[in-house]
């Protein structure tokens, strides 16, 4: 609370002394590093002919935006142009732009709160906070896909820093899902019709988890933000984890094979409501039940150079444990290759949404 009212002094600061610019803030919520494509959400409206400036939370130009494309209602798509890699999904930026119509903050003309926040979230699903923060990722097993070396470039390494964000409590249920075809008039597969309402999806595509986190008001996470979510590191703790002391699964190891549902217990995926493995961010079903989309590419960790025919822009990461998997495939940051064949035919997961703060 105290960052953010210094941050707002400081626009205000700023816009009343040099009077020449307009400052809106936004989130990040996509970033493809190839093409520097990214999507944002705003507080307010953005002028679609205008180059805006990015600014991060100290002021510091961090690139520009341009070519920017309106995606929704205050969401939008950009060319990010920057020498450096300095956006982060889930994290607050500043976007400037000159305006000689504008002498102060106070001269921006304040859409109602409803349009601000520019999204209803349809579901009604509880939702947890996740702090942005470091957290312990990968492991150091070389011959996997989710090796991280500790040590890159002479620094560590495997401490990620991810900005905060929210995400379901429980994986996306068959209820739900049900009456989001009914709402966007799509028929219900055989397959669900007669299924339990509180059951969690297990068998859809990464276009129809993404098409319906987008219906929600939502956005599937980021590999990043599941891993953190599901390990429930805590900030002030990470500092001092190793590879050796952090948690492979979100439960207590010695309760994992009792807590998670995999499939040396049970051959069915449980009600959402009767998981018993809440981690210590109050979330269930990150070490079983149902394997999780993420909206994430499988490409490999910084400093890994190992060559492996998955990686690529070809294949999304799915993450977590399922009733179909052994408990090994449980593991906070194992890496699963999702899209085979197609992102449009591979029904190997189920998923839960995330939004950014």
């Amino acid at each position: 609370m105290k960052l953010c009212r210094a941050f707002c002094i400081l626009i205000f600061a700023y816009t009343t002394l040099y009077g020449t610019s307009v400052r809106t803030l936004a989130r990040v919520d996509r970033i493809d590093p190839v093409t520097q494509i990214a999507e944002i959400d705003c507080r307010e409206a953005l002028d679609l002919a205008a180059t805006y400036k990015i600014l991060n939370e100290r002021g510091e130009r961090i690139g520009d935006a341009t070519q920017l494309k309106k995606i929704a209602s205050t969401r939008y798509a950009f060319t990010f142009q920057s020498k450096r890699r300095t956006l982060i999904v889930g994290r607050r930026i500043v976007l400037e732009v000159a305006a000689d119509n504008f002498s102060s903050l106070s001269d921006r003309p304040r859409l109602p709160k409803e349009a601000r926040i520019g999204y209803k979230l349809r579901d009604g699903v509880a939702m947890q906070y996740i702090p942005e923060g470091l957290f312990i990722l990968g492991s150091a097993d070389t011959n996997a896909l989710h090796f991280i070396p500790e040590k890159y470039n002479g620094r560590t390494g495997n401490k990620i820093d991810v900005g905060s964000f929210f995400i379901d409590k429980h994986e996306v249920t068959v209820g739900q899902y049900r009456r989001y075809l009914e709402e966007v008039r799509q028929r219900i597969p055989d397959t669900l019709k007669d299924v339990q309402a509180d059951l969690p999806l297990t068998h859809v595509t990464y276009r129809e988890a993404e098409s319906y986190c987008a219906w929600t008001g939502k956005r599937l996470p980021t590999e990043l933000e599941w891993e953190k979510a599901a390990r429930g590191s805590q900030i002030q703790t990470v500092q001092d984890e190793t590879y050796a002391t952090a948690n492979s699964f979100p439960v207590d190891e010695d309760k994992a094979s009792s807590l998670c549902v995999t499939s040396e217990n049970s051959n069915a995926a449980l009600p959402v409501d009767r998981l018993r493995d809440a981690n210590a961010y109050g979330l269930v079903g990150m070490c079983g039940n149902a394997a999780e989309w993420t909206q994430s590419w499988l490409l490999p960790y910084r400093g890994n150079t190992n060559h492996d025919m998955r990686f690529g822009k070809r294949y999304k990461v799915i993450r977590g444990g399922s009733f179909e998997h052994p408990l090994s495939l449980a593991k906070s940051y194992v890496r699963l290759a999702g899209g085979i064949p197609s992102l449009a035919t591979d029904k190997r997961a189920g998923f839960r949404c995330a939004r950014s703060e």
